[in-house]
């Protein structure tokens, strides 16, 4: 089992995240929300370009501790991009410790996600201890596996999930494919990895494996599933707070952004996960309800204001 702490050390932390132009934004964002807790200031950020302008790089590299340039770890997945450089992070953050070697341990947070609570990061960095690999489920971790229903063949409908479809689309064997279908997938748009943890290169090996017939979308997060379902390597399961793809509620109290279920815990790490429109621009705004069920209009995108003055 990987150690990252022991009695007499402070483990070496670092925050990753990869951006282009488009969402160098969004990656200031992320690293400003980082700068602005004051329990964070021991750990490290670094940053992967993944097709930056020298003078978008020029900029962020005074934020940050780390910079490199991103690049086609897997050259498969390369030549199946063509031009989607944007693509180059979803297999770069499966690479992290080889672009920034040193560390205890990898956080790895997308460009389009930013730290409301440090108490995420503490959760994290509690599941490497204890597993080597820290990260939470795709959906809620309530309910039943998300099946998607394409179509009917005489009259019956076809389901299929998302590691079934992912894992037939990559050519795997039957009996793969029939052991990943009913495994929940976990959404690696936040993970932390030890820095011994054996599993990268059984989660590289299973990405290499993916990209040869399957989508880059998509197959970096089956690796992971792969390494815990197909060859054991631990896990420990992340709450949704630690990356909160759902609509929030704020906190009538602190004006934080908190979990829509009552007992309406704070949100850890907020991602922005498929909102096109807030991504692109910060000016978007949404109907949101507080804790005490009255309307607020608000970005969900990082503002100083949003934090409560307990986690500053």
């Amino acid at each position: 089992m990987p150690t990252v702490s022991t009695a007499s050390a402070t483990p070496r932390v670092t925050i990753v995240t990869g951006a282009d132009d488009r969402y160098a934004p969004l990656a200031e964002e992320l690293i400003a929300s980082v700068r602005a807790h004051r329990a964070l200031d021991g750990i490290d950020l670094s940053l992967i370009s993944t097709g930056m302008s020298p003078e978008t790089a020029e900029r962020l590299r005074s934020q940050v501790e780390n910079v490199a340039d991103g690049r086609w770890n897997i050259d498969t997945a390369g030549r199946r991009a063509g031009q989607r450089d944007w693509l180059m992070a979803r297999v770069n953050k499966l690479f992290t410790r080889d672009y920034f070697p040193g560390y205890d341990v990898y956080i790895w947070i997308d460009a389009d996600a930013w730290v409301c609570d440090p108490v995420a990061i503490d959760w994290l960095l509690a599941g490497v201890r204890r597993a080597g690999l820290a990260v939470g489920y795709d959906d809620t971790p309530t309910g039943p596996i998300p099946v998607d229903i394409r179509t009917h063949i005489g009259g019956m409908a076809l389901a299929r999930t998302y590691c079934m479809k992912h894992a037939r689309r990559a050519r795997l064997g039957a009996d793969t494919v029939r052991r990943l279908a009913t495994v929940r997938p976990f959404n690696n748009g936040v993970f932390a990895l030890a820095g011994d943890a054996p599993h990268w290169p059984v989660i590289q090996e299973h990405m290499t494996r993916m990209v040869r017939h399957g989508r880059i979308f998509g197959s970096n997060q089956m690796a992971i599933v792969m390494a815990v379902h197909l060859d054991g390597l631990p896990v420990a399961m992340m709450p949704h707070a630690c990356n909160y793809l759902d609509i929030p509620r704020v906190c009538a109290r602190t004006g934080a952004f908190v979990e829509a279920e009552i007992p309406h815990r704070p949100v850890g790490i907020l991602h922005l996960a498929s909102r096109d429109a807030m991504r692109a621009d910060a000016s978007v705004e949404m109907d949101l309800l507080d804790t005490e069920d009255r309307p607020v209009r608000r970005s969900l995108r990082y503002r100083p204001e949003y934090l409560s003055s307990v986690s500053r």
